[in-house]
């Protein structure tokens, strides 16, 4: 601003001098510098407070953007304890959680290995049930034979003394009687006892004609029967199949159709131990996977859920690209 008024002294000097300026010029020019000093004075003024406000301005913009960086700096170290909390969290989750599958297959190996010796005790007791019930069919068909043998060796020894000669008794004042008419009469009575026993007796070489019959054909009879829902005889035939050859080519065939008798006839837990048979003695058969499914279905209709779990794991895993193994999935889902 000095410089400003130097300035126009030394540009107004020329002038004074140059013309020989009047009192009344020079008191003129002393107002215009007055005025020129005053517009200076108030630019500089001005000048000054709007700098002043721009910088007091600019400084409470600092303060203010200090104070959100601060506040973010902030929630970012709170964002950062929280993040790593929640990673201290997620190990111990992930770690409790390996932990509880292990203890849950661990349990489940436990019950499997329960339902499987269970299932083996449930087997033996069936098989030694039917070992006694053949044993005592047996044993009557014995039994009617040796009666039969007894009454046909009766028969024959009435039969010798009614053709030897009629032996008459005379006694004082009776009538005379013929041994001959009594012998008859007790050789008709033993004769209709032993024809009771023969029809017994004849009874066991119709059996054993029955199973001397063709596989096929009873097993072809047994699944008429079976899809007639006759579910009783059809066990009975097939039972008759199996015993006739226990280890054929349509064992496992067999067994799987006998579980399926009992499971419709709703007697699920006889059901299981045929499955059983089909999973254990015929594990590469086609039919095992589906034994595995009717055996979890079985314990489904039982109740036991925690149990068919197992089961449908177990079809699942061991055989995986069954159509069976898809529907075991599917029921595992919604139990």
């Amino acid at each position: 601003m000095k410089r400003l008024r130097n300035a126009a002294l030394i540009c107004c000097l020329p002038l004074i001098l140059g013309h020989c300026a009047t009192q009344d010029e020079v008191r003129d020019l002393s107002y215009q510098l007055r005025a020129v000093n005053r517009k200076v004075e108030d630019v500089k003024s001005n000048t000054v407070q709007q700098v002043q406000r721009q910088q007091a301005s600019s400084l409470s913009k600092v303060d203010e953007l200090q104070e959100r960086i601060m506040q973010l700096e902030a929630r970012f170290e709170e964002t950062a304890h929280l993040n790593s909390q929640l990673k201290e969290r997620t190990k111990e989750t992930e770690a409790g959680l390996a932990a509880k599958i292990d203890e849950i297959n661990a349990a489940n190996e436990e019950r499997f290995k329960a339902l499987e010796e269970r299932l083996d005790s449930l087997e033996t007791g069936l098989e030694k049930i039917k070992q006694a019930r053949l044993r005592a069919s047996e044993k009557k068909a014995r039994e009617a034979a040796r009666r039969a043998e007894e009454a046909r060796r009766r028969a024959a020894a009435l039969k010798s003394r009614g053709s030897s000669r009629s032996m008459v008794s005379v006694a004082p004042n009776r009538t005379k009687k013929s041994v001959r008419s009594a012998a008859k009469k007790s050789t008709t009575a033993a004769g209709g006892k032993a024809s009771s026993d023969n029809k017994v007796a004849a009874a066991s070489p119709a059996k054993e004609n029955t199973k001397g019959a063709n596989d096929g054909d009873t097993f072809a009879q047994a699944m008429t029967k079976f899809k007639a829902g006759k579910f009783k005889e059809a066990y009975s035939m097939l039972e008759r199949v199996l015993s006739g050859n226990p280890k054929g080519d349509r064992a496992a065939e067999t067994l799987f159709f006998m579980g399926e008798c009992l499971y419709n006839q709703k007697e699920y837990d006889l059901a299981i131990l045929d499955y059983q048979k089909v999973i254990s003695n015929h594990p590469k058969n086609k039919r095992a996977p589906e034994a595995l499914l009717k055996q979890g279905m079985s314990f489904e209709k039982l109740t036991d859920h925690e149990t068919a779990k197992i089961i449908y794991k177990k079809l699942s895993r061991e055989y995986p690209q069954s159509p069976q193994a898809a529907t075991a999935k599917e029921r595992l889902g919604n139990l």
